[in-house]
């Protein structure tokens, strides 16, 4: 087997890839490639790991922000509004009535969800937005647009809060997106977000949060390093109730005049090392039961089925019931789920499953539907 991915001290690429940018009915033509490769590198500065695409990858990245087309999870085709959706709202509610803004954006609004939820609420949120998808939701439920990427001059006069969900892990040089974001607040104005914990992932040097889309990947010792570097003094790192997630509030005070401390020991020193280990496991493993295997939550999956060259001989599942048959860009089978349990020839298979938070609960799932615990695996005991 040819190898597809390259490895070194303080540095990973996996060659091709699968960009995943939507679900589709079918599989469907776009000017954007279908597959990139990805490489990931350590940011020492700040303890997080990083993607660097080249401008021509970017290109398209940014092509695809623009479409009308939207995969996260705060948006009615996700099937998670009552789920995730439900959640991180109630985050963002449970902030604003702590601090009662006025002047409120939402940067990466999407559908516009989260506007709604707090509208009914009592807060007028403008969004910002880059995409055509969140152009039509805005017209669809009437909430204030600004339809471009968020800069340094986006907003006019100076805001009493800005938040954002699921995007700080998607901006490039995303220290600078946090100064600029807070020169865009009013003193005591709160920036507040909720962005992937990657720090169990670092830990044991698993790739399965590597996305195109996910330039960086957090531990929470990197997101107060990044905040308070821009100017955050009160920093507060809470942990999600669902999913593995971090509830971020930051507020802009008066800046400090007391000497840093010192900055805890980084998590990632010693990420690619661990990585090669378990990038050779999976490569065994695959070789000996990858005809005979079916890959539990096709996003965590996708960078072990792309070292391995594989982009649509195994079967994917998902739990989500609403991604039941769509198709990720890249991968030439559509998604199955928990329905498709019910065929013998596929619960006498076996199972990678690629998502570390829910593995207890996705293994407990499997074997009630007749799955043999024995032929369950994840990248803890390969």
């Amino acid at each position: 087997m040819k190898q597809l991915w390259n490895i070194q001290k303080n540095f990973l690429e996996i060659k091709k890839m699968p960009y995943y940018w939507r679900l589709s009915n079918s599989i469907k033509d776009s000017s954007v490639p279908k597959y990139l490769p990805i490489r990931v590198r350590i940011n020492d500065e700040y303890d997080f790991l990083e993607s660097f695409p080249t401008d021509n990858e970017w290109k398209y990245m940014q092509e695809s922000y623009f479409k009308n087309e939207n995969i996260g999870f705060v948006n009615p085709e996700s099937g998670q509004i009552l789920k995730y959706g439900k959640n991180v709202n109630d985050f963002f509610l449970k902030v604003m009535k702590n601090y009662k803004p006025k002047k409120i954006f939402e940067i990466g609004c999407g559908a516009g969800f989260t506007i709604k939820f707090l509208s009914e609420n009592g807060f007028n949120v403008i969004g910002i937005d880059p995409s055509e998808y969140s152009f039509k939701w805005s017209q669809k439920l009437n909430f204030e647009l600004i339809n471009n990427f968020f800069d340094q001059n986006t907003i006019e006069k100076r805001a009493d809060f800005i938040f954002c969900n699921d995007v700080f892990e998607h901006i490039p040089k995303v220290y600078e997106f946090t100064s600029q974001v807070y020169d865009s607040l009013n003193s005591g104005g709160v920036f507040c977000f909720s962005t992937p914990n990657s720090t169990q992932n670092i830990n044991i040097g698993d790739i399965s949060m590597f996305e195109h889309q996910h330039v960086n990947m957090f531990s929470e010792n990197s997101i107060k390093l990044i905040l308070q570097k821009a100017g955050f003094n009160k920093v507060v790192v809470n942990y999600g109730k669902y999913g593995n997630v971090f509830n971020v509030i930051a507020e802009k005070t008066k800046r400090s005049c007391t000497k840093k401390k010192k900055n805890l020991k980084g998590i990632c020193s010693n990420f690619f090392e661990r990585t090669s280990l378990n990038l050779n496991k999976f490569e065994k493993f695959y070789k000996n039961f990858g005809d005979n295997c079916c890959f539990y939550v096709p996003l965590r999956c996708i960078p072990y089925l792309a070292l391995v060259g594989d982009f649509g001989k195994s079967d994917l599942f998902d739990s989500n019931q609403s991604w039941r048959g769509k198709y990720i860009d890249g991968y030439s089978k559509p998604i199955k789920s928990k329905n498709d349990l019910k065929d013998k020839r596929i619960i006498e298979k076996n199972f990678f499953i690629g998502s570390i938070t829910f593995y207890k609960e996705i293994k407990k799932m499997l074997i009630d539907h007749k799955v043999n615990s024995n032929k369950i695996f994840s990248i803890y005991n390969l």
